[in-house]
């Protein structure tokens, strides 16, 4: 083998890779699709996409996020929405099914208003009103007032026998 008189190159060359986004890196760390999909998704090539992932960098940066998702939580509250949505159409169709009883029926109603927020929300309004209460004395008795159901305290007297 001969080797010329030009210099050798030692260092390795890298590859350039343009800038990572977060959602690439949050889609990844996620693992809720195939890293190809993710990847061709935000324009890479499968090749420049086999690259990357040897870059120990690139994969310090993914396993931070997935560990971050992990503590967060956030892996497992995405999976749940996921696998509610692959079972929606599901739930619907034994629901509407004829043989569904009234009870069945009744439950997917619930669990789909839920879901699309539908529920009736409950009034804060109300709860957060000033509250006020006055008290009067009438020697005998009590009257108090207040915007809550008025009641009046009267001392219990014994019949006589």
């Amino acid at each position: 083998m001969e080797i010329g008189d030009q210099p050798l190159e030692y260092p390795p060359k890298l590859a350039s890779f343009p800038q990572i986004s977060e959602e690439m890196v949050a889609s990844l760390a996620l693992g809720m699709e195939d890293d190809l999909v993710v990847a061709a998704r935000h324009g890479m090539s499968v090749e420049d996409y086999r690259e990357l992932e040897k870059q120990p960098w690139f994969q310090l940066t993914v396993a931070t996020k997935r560990a971050e998702f992990e503590k967060n939580g956030v892996t497992t509250k995405a999976k749940a929405a996921w696998m509610t949505a692959d079972l929606l159409d599901k739930a619907y169709l034994m629901a509407a099914d004829n043989n569904a009883s009234f009870g069945q029926v009744l439950e997917a109603i619930k669990v789909f208003s839920k879901l699309g927020g539908l529920e009736a929300k409950e009034d804060k309004q109300a709860s957060n009103l000033p509250s006020f209460q006055i008290s009067i004395d009438l020697g005998d008795r009590t009257v108090s007032l207040s915007n809550t159901p008025m009641t009046i305290d009267a001392p219990v007297k014994e019949l006589p026998q």
